[in-house]
């Protein structure tokens, strides 16, 4: 049995040490430079950054906010998943019936290598090689910087991305899609919402076998873990179905029922660190959870995300680019 996590400022503190402003707008700099490498090489800078940092610490704000769908079309969903994972009932809170799910989840986060609103889809599997209950990714709507194991660091893909509370107890989002024009927009009222359990199968173990759809993944698909206090996710509001107003849904049609099932909110911040691309933290129950989080709350001296190759790559280009033109150009003269 595991220690029990009496003092969290520790694990808050490497959290937070992870996360440095300067790095973020490093990154959102150099990343309007990538395409002046080639793809191979700007992952290969990102995947030497993660050997060298593991770790990447994130914080999700107060009043995170989940939207839950009865799945409609399994087929489909089903579609979505890597060989390793099969769709599976879960139950959102504790002594809820279990159902099948397209999950979504949105919230402002301060992170390692972004910082911003993020809007993310999932469907709910089971890992056939662990057992472990499993949030796959389907689809990332954000403003900020997006990671994914089939493109390195992808571009902010919304035109409009708003996600904030009022003084009178209500929450607005309005995710807009640049490309394609799929949206979500909604108000909801917390007020009636009841501070229940959420089921602990899903939140924490769910959240220690994370992975991406087929088409997020790319040819390799690992789940990754994220570390965090069980007691992060220990209670939230249960938020009455009829206080959410859905204006505008136009993210998966058919996919999943029209009418909401069920709505989580998390009225506090949550502190996670997560692995880096290509790290893997083994968690096989909650135990291991928190043996995990007790080493990371005791390490000293955390390195955080930095940019350093890929500043190496920028200067080398912006040496190697006009060399490579003049001697094109002179070739051209001389013939």
């Amino acid at each position: 049995m595991a220690d029990p996590i009496l003092d969290d400022e520790p694990f808050i503190r490497n959290v937070e040490s992870l996360i440095e402003p300067g790095e973020v707008s490093r990154l959102f700099f150099f990343q309007e430079f990538k395409r002046l490498l080639p793809p191979a090489l700007f992952k290969w800078a990102l995947a030497r950054t993660s050997r060298k940092t593991p770790h990447m610490g994130f914080v999700i704000e107060p009043y995170s906010f989940f939207l839950f769908f009865k799945l409609k079309d399994i087929e489909r969903a089903k579609s979505y998943l890597p060989p390793r994972y099969e769709l599976r009932k879960a139950r959102v809170f504790e002594e809820d019936e279990p159902d099948t799910y397209l999950g979504m989840g949105v919230f402002n986060a301060r992170a390692s290598a972004f910082w911003g609103t993020r809007h993310e889809s999932y469907l709910i599997a089971e890992d056939k090689q662990t057992g472990l209950l499993s949030w796959i990714f389907i689809d990332i709507l954000s403003d900020t910087l997006i990671a994914l194991p089939s493109r390195g660091v992808a571009d902010a893909n919304c035109s409009r991305a708003l996600f904030t509370t009022t003084s009178r107890g209500e929450i607005y989002l309005d995710m807009h899609e640049r490309n394609s024009e799929r949206r979500l927009k909604l108000s909801c009222s917390l007020q009636g919402g009841t501070l229940r359990k959420p089921d602990q199968d899903l939140w924490v173990m769910g959240n220690t076998s994370i992975a991406h759809s087929v088409h997020l993944a790319g040819r390799r698909e690992d789940p990754f873990a994220v570390i965090f206090d069980p007691s992060e996710v220990s209670q939230a509001f249960d938020i009455p179905v009829g206080n959410v107003r859905i204006a505008e849904n136009t993210l998966f049609p058919g996919l999943a029922e029209a009418e909401l099932a069920k709505v989580a909110c998390f009225p506090y911040a949550q502190h996670y660190i997560a692995d880096s691309p290509g790290c893997r933290t083994v968690v096989k129950n909650t135990d291991d959870m928190v043996r995990a989080y007790h080493r990371i709350a005791g390490m000293r001296g955390l390195r955080t995300f930095s940019t350093k190759y890929l500043r190496v790559l920028f200067y080398i280009s912006l040496v190697v680019f006009p060399v490579l033109s003049g001697v094109l150009l002179t070739l051209l003269l001389l013939r």
